[in-house]
């Protein structure tokens, strides 16, 4: 297990949140896995286009169909303006 806090009074809340959740862990057991905050494939900039996208793509059906998901996504991003993807950054 983990060494104890001498003092927790001194020591930063996201420390001993920190502690306290390995410590639990480590007594369970547990296996963790490591992971980025975020996702590495992704820009914050990406995520201005998801919400537009998404109310582009509300209520419509494609019946499971990849090709024409994939082809309306498309035909989307091509139909913006630049002054879209300027306003996103």
């Amino acid at each position: 297990m983990a060494a104890s806090i001498q003092n927790p009074a001194k020591c930063e809340v996201r420390f001993v949140i920190r502690f306290l959740t390995t410590a639990l862990l480590d007594k369970f057991k547990w296996d963790t896995l490591d992971h980025p905050p975020y996702s590495p494939d992704l820009a914050p900039s990406d995520f201005h286009s998801f919400l537009h996208l998404k109310k582009h793509l509300a209520g419509k059906n494609f019946d499971d169909d990849d090709d024409e998901v994939q082809e309306e996504v498309m035909t989307w991003f091509k139909g913006q303006v630049a002054e879209f993807y300027d306003s996103g950054i």
